[in-house]
């Protein structure tokens, strides 16, 4: 008799304790966050500083982050002649990635190697285009949102004549890359990561240009990384006009926090 009501006793005792780690009814389920993109990504420095400031804003219920950044990554199923392999494209892991990890929100930084150093042409532009078009549509087919961040500059640049307006900047990089565009064609090996494109930073306006378009989709936000980073372009890249320094992450973190509470009023119908 002893036994059984001792037995009982440690029974209410353990289903007590169990109940007492199961979360309260009225606690929202805690968001998961998948950072994908390329190296920038895949470096962390932005991603772990918005981890932190989420957490920060709501410890009681912080997100879950998860930064599957790959490096030499693009969404056009591009690469160089002399690349060393063919770059990897995030279409080919994706469903893996949505299935594996079931997340709330994507947040995604393409671009910078989508263009794969080259002067700006429309076929090129469109496999980005295509890319970043099937990204979204796999994403929103899990029921997930989509926040796209604009690439960073590629801070170096092609001279221009001093005094030259918006416009004869236009016409300057429109005639070179139609020549730079016929030299690629002669010579596979002319540009890429080693050899890019003396304006390639005005290929990632254009790439950045189009993708702030997207903004205002059903359950897809973009937010402009481009715009803060080229304030300060000549202290966020040190000697990579690639990958961002320090600086150059915590601005990029700042541009998304900064949008983000709009963004999540946004998806919550306020």
């Amino acid at each position: 008799m002893k036994l059984t009501v001792i037995a009982s006793v440690i029974g209410f005792a353990v289903l007590g304790a169990l109940r007492a780690e199961e979360p309260k009814a009225d606690q929202p389920t805690s968001p998961t966050f998948l950072f994908l993109g390329d190296s920038i990504t895949a470096a962390g420095g932005y991603v772990r500083q918005i981890g932190a400031e989420l957490a920060k804003a709501n410890p009681a219920n912080p997100p879950k982050v998860i930064n599957h950044g790959r490096n030499s990554e693009t969404t056009s199923d591009l690469s160089e002649a002399y690349h060393p392999g063919r770059r990897p494209c995030v279409l080919t892991r994706l469903d893996k990635e949505l299935a594996d990890n079931k997340p709330n929100w994507v947040v995604a930084c393409y671009g910078i190697n989508d263009g794969i150093y080259h002067p700006f042409n429309e076929k090129r532009f469109a496999a980005y285009q295509t890319g970043i078009e099937s990204f979204i549509k796999k994403v929103q087919d899990t029921g997930a949102k989509v926040i796209l961040l604009t690439p960073p500059p590629y801070a170096r640049t092609g001279a221009f004549p001093e005094g030259a307006d918006a416009a004869a900047r236009e016409e300057i990089v429109k005639k070179v890359d139609a020549e730079a565009d016929v030299e690629a064609e002669k010579d596979p090996n002319k540009f890429g990561y080693r050899t890019p494109y003396a304006y390639y930073d005005e290929v990632m306006a254009r790439y950045s240009k189009w993708l702030l378009t997207l903004n205002g989709r059903k359950d897809v936000w973009v937010v402009d990384l481009r715009t803060p980073m080229l304030a300060k372009v000549k202290e966020t890249h040190g000697g990579d006009p690639i990958h961002p320094n320090g600086l150059g992450h915590s601005i990029m973190a700042e541009a998304f926090l900064k949008q983000w509470p709009a963004i999540e009023a946004q998806a919550k119908g306020k």
